[in-house]
């Protein structure tokens, strides 16, 4: 029986490929998680846009805290099973007025785990609305397996490979409302991506993917997770140490690792 979602949610996830408007986190503490990060971009003199992709919940002990946040972890769990893992996490992270999108795409593209028994999920710390660049999906696309995409140009795409899924409807695709503190989950392989920020106001969204234990990623190279509930049933990855504190060194060395493999296009320069 589910601990956080209801049936229906359950249902509709493995219908459509989706479920959002989960409350998490209070309104405060999503401010609170939202002020952190500004406080350390005023220390570093570096934007969580920019430096925070990739495996940020090993860099910054906030973020390691959200990851096992109690709530999030029995969402996640409600869908994937008592055993879960983290492998990634990092920041859309749209200011207002901000010209950067995300082109529609399917996650399995970037880590092509098999079987794909995974999900994003997308915590708001800002409000997520259509004005300022909500994230969008098209329900039952992640039916279709893996589907055929072609290059474009990279400017102000927000994806480190700039893909774009072919043969698609995007008539059909419907906007994830997000208050602050809420978060949606969708699964690997539903096509999703995001407009520009049109508003005054900035659209800042964490996400994370997390999986299954028995869902092994076929990307070349070294790839770590963090074991945020259950157990490590099959050891296809590095278990991740949890950061002590912000920028562990025991923690750095294991987001080295994971960085040389397939997550190395998030490294920043």
């Amino acid at each position: 029986m589910p601990r956080i979602l209801s049936e229906s949610q359950v249902t509709q996830f493995h219908e459509l490929g989706y479920v959002a408007g989960i409350p998490v986190l209070s309104e405060g503490e999503a401010s609170q998680a939202l002020a952190m990060l500004r406080a350390w971009e005023k220390s570093s003199g570096k934007t969580v846009k920019e430096v925070m992709r990739g495996k940020a919940h090993l860099l910054l002990k906030c973020l390691s805290d959200l990851i096992h946040h109690p709530r999030i972890v029995a969402a996640l769990q409600d869908v994937l099973g008592p055993n879960v893992l983290c492998l990634e996490s990092g920041f859309f992270w749209k200011n207002a007025r901000d010209s950067s999108y995300v082109s529609w795409h399917q996650d399995n593209t970037y880590l092509q785990l098999q079987p794909p028994a995974a999900l994003a999920a997308w915590l708001a710390l800002t409000d997520s609305k259509p004005d300022n660049g909500a994230l969008k999906v098209i329900p039952g696309t992640q039916k279709q397996g893996d589907l055929a995409y072609d290059l474009i140009p990279g400017e102000n795409n927000m994806l480190k490979f700039s893909r774009q899924v072919r043969d698609i409807d995007t008539k059909k695709a419907v906007h994830i409302e997000l208050e602050p503190g809420q978060l949606s989950m969708h699964a690997n392989h539903v096509v999703h991506g995001s407009e520009a920020n049109g508003s005054d106001r900035p659209r800042i969204g964490w996400s994370c993917i997390f999986a299954a234990p028995h869902a092994r990623t076929t990307a070349r190279g070294a790839m770590g997770a963090t074991l945020v509930a259950g157990e490590d049933t099959h050891g296809y990855y590095e278990l991740e140490p949890i950061p002590r504190f912000d920028f562990d060194p025991i923690a750095v060395a294991a987001y080295e690792r994971s960085m040389s493999g397939p997550l190395a296009i998030y490294k920043p320069k």
